[in-house]
């Protein structure tokens, strides 16, 4: 038995979390604003979600979401919808750690999920099923779900490991900088003393002593020691700035791929008989 919806009008069902798991949400308006503020269109008391987080926007039989510059990001099975993003029948979108799938309008077979709503605008689930033998009913939201939760952890994985590949790289800069200025500054620092005692002594002073010390390789080593010791600055500067851009990196990792709240779907695969 199939029966049709009175406004045939697209809707999301929430997948995650636990306490709105169920929820239909119908897309009635043109534009509706998605977030924690209550007078937000779709409201969710989550504190991963912006005051303002995302829009929805219905152009014709089209609907698009888009990212409002909010902290956890919003992403359409596992893509980042920063600009406007269409969306399409069992898409599962994530405002943070909040998942919905968007549903069509139009026809619902009562073999479907029929959601009641419960108290505090939680829901219930109730299972109808005609004539069937043998048949299995997969849950295909879950399935989704999963995989997109697959996806995220994949996507984030690799950032990270770039992340801690910058991260190496710029302790190596560091340290090679550090240990380079060191030496650098003592053997500039050793040619300054040895021609300061050479003036303090009261001797003869040739025309041709440097106050960089001795030459090797026609180099005054003092002369060395002062640019090995700019170049170890230059170098650990490098390195600070480049661990630094890698810790921002790395919290832009979980702000862009949050990490989806454990979800079981609505319930094991189930062989009705």
């Amino acid at each position: 038995m199939v029966r049709l919806e009175s406004d045939g009008m697209p809707y999301l069902v929430v997948l995650a979390p636990d306490s709105d798991r169920g929820r239909r949400i119908p897309l009635d308006a043109d534009h509706m604003v998605v977030g924690r503020e209550p007078t937000c269109d779709v409201r969710f008391d989550d504190p991963h979600v912006s005051r303002a987080h995302a829009a929805l926007q219905r152009r014709g039989n089209a609907v698009y979401v888009q990212d409002l510059g909010s902290s956890g990001g919003t992403f359409v099975n596992g893509t980042s919808a920063s600009t406007a993003h269409e969306l399409h029948a069992g898409d599962v979108l994530t405002f943070a750690t909040v998942a919905a799938r968007l549903e069509p309008g139009g026809a619902v077979s009562d073999e479907t999920t029929a959601m009641a709503a419960g108290p505090m605008g939680t829901a219930s689930a109730h299972y109808h099923v005609d004539q069937q033998h043998g048949e299995i009913i997969s849950n295909v939201g879950r399935d989704q779900y999963n995989s997109y939760i697959q996806q995220v952890n994949q996507q984030r994985e690799n950032f990270l490991r770039e992340v801690a590949a910058t991260k190496t790289k710029a302790r190596w800069l560091a340290w090679t900088g550090f240990l380079a200025f060191v030496v650098g500054f003592g053997l500039f620092a050793a040619a300054d003393i040895s021609f300061l005692k050479k003036i303090s002594s009261g001797g003869p002073i040739s025309p041709t002593t440097s106050p960089f010390g001795r030459e090797i390789g026609g180099i005054p080593f003092g002369l060395a020691g002062w640019a090995l010791a700019a170049l170890g600055m230059l170098l650990l500067i490098v390195g600070i700035v480049l661990h630094i851009i890698a810790t921002s990196r790395r919290r832009r990792a979980y702000r862009e791929f949050p990490v989806p709240p454990p979800w079981q779907g609505a319930g094991p695969t189930r062989r009705v008989t």
